[in-house]
């Protein structure tokens, strides 16, 4: 139907349980949190199927899923292009989860279990990427075997080296906890050996948020955030500024808030030919509408 109203028209579905075959559910509808229950992520997340735990307060698939459809439409494009065929786009939530889970996916005669550390009361892989308690707050120390030598250059920890590996844990806690976060996390990236303070999205947010100025972020470092006090909802609006990809030739762009949903209605129909009354008299009728709802998003 959508090709004989323009042929040339690329269609991009979006479900959430299409996959590469058809199946019964093919074209049901869902959101993030179905997914997570039916395909692992919440066991994995709770530590074991009898407690599960939502990964929740970011977009865990339902991102990913929006970034595999601008790829899918990109792929149609590309081929509308090359070829002049109209090809059709899909993805699902279903299909990302599996390409989140793709570490997973294989099997083997004896395989030995998967024993990724998971659960809340998780704190990491081994004894060099694993949380630590400072003498003030906790940290993150993230490094690998390959790390192991530089930690000579780090006050306080240059015989960890040269400890077996069931020793490192504990004489990594211990010296931790004599010296403040700050203080070993400028004594690790001193060492060039990844590592990262712990804080709340609230503290976070607080110490690199900026009146928005039209910029995207990317040359802001790990974190970037863009407040918006005139924002068409009438609040003061605080976003997470879009510098998840940082191109090294391409340009990301900052967009201005949306308007909300309605609000050119007239001036649309105006610049199509229709007069006041007429779309007064569309209005009455209900065929058209200068707000979705009595606010900017419906709560």
């Amino acid at each position: 139907s959508l090709a004989r109203i323009n042929p040339e028209a690329i269609f991009c579905q979006l479900d959430c349980f299409g996959g590469a075959r058809r199946g019964p559910r093919s074209d049901y509808l869902g959101y993030d949190d179905l997914v997570q229950a039916t395909t692992g992520i919440m066991p994995r997340f709770g530590g074991s199927i009898e407690t599960p735990e939502e990964h929740a307060h970011v977009g865990t698939i339902d991102v990913m899923c929006g970034f595999g459809a601008a790829t899918a439409v990109a792929a149609a494009l590309y081929q509308k292009h090359r070829t002049g065929r109209i090809g059709r786009a899909r993805t699902s939530l279903c299909a990302l989860s599996g390409l989140a889970q793709m570490p997973f996916c294989y099997d083997y005669p004896n395989r030995p279990a998967f024993d990724e550390p998971s659960g809340p009361r998780a704190m990491g892989t081994d004894a060099l990427h694993h949380l630590y308690r400072a003498r003030d707050r906790w940290l993150m120390l993230a490094a690998t075997e390959a790390d192991l030598p530089r930690f000579a250059r780090v006050p306080g920890l240059e015989g960890l080296a040269a400890s077996s590996e069931h020793e490192r844990g504990c004489l990594l806690a211990s010296a931790i906890g004599t010296a403040t976060a700050e203080d070993w996390v400028s004594r690790f990236r001193a060492a060039d050996i990844g590592a990262a303070v712990c804080d709340s999205i609230e503290t976070i947010r607080a110490a690199n948020c900026r009146r928005e100025d039209g910029t995207p972020g990317i040359d802001r470092g790990s974190y970037a955030f863009s407040a918006y006090p005139d924002h068409p909802s009438g609040h003061r609006v605080t976003q997470l500024d879009p510098y998840a990809v940082r191109p090294s030739i391409g340009r990301v762009c900052a967009l201005a808030p949306a308007e909300k949903y309605g609000a050119s209605t007239r001036s649309v129909l105006a610049a199509a030919g229709y007069s006041e009354s007429e779309i007064d008299r569309l209005r009455e009728k209900g065929a058209i509408s200068e707000s979705w709802s009595g606010e900017y998003l419906p709560s």
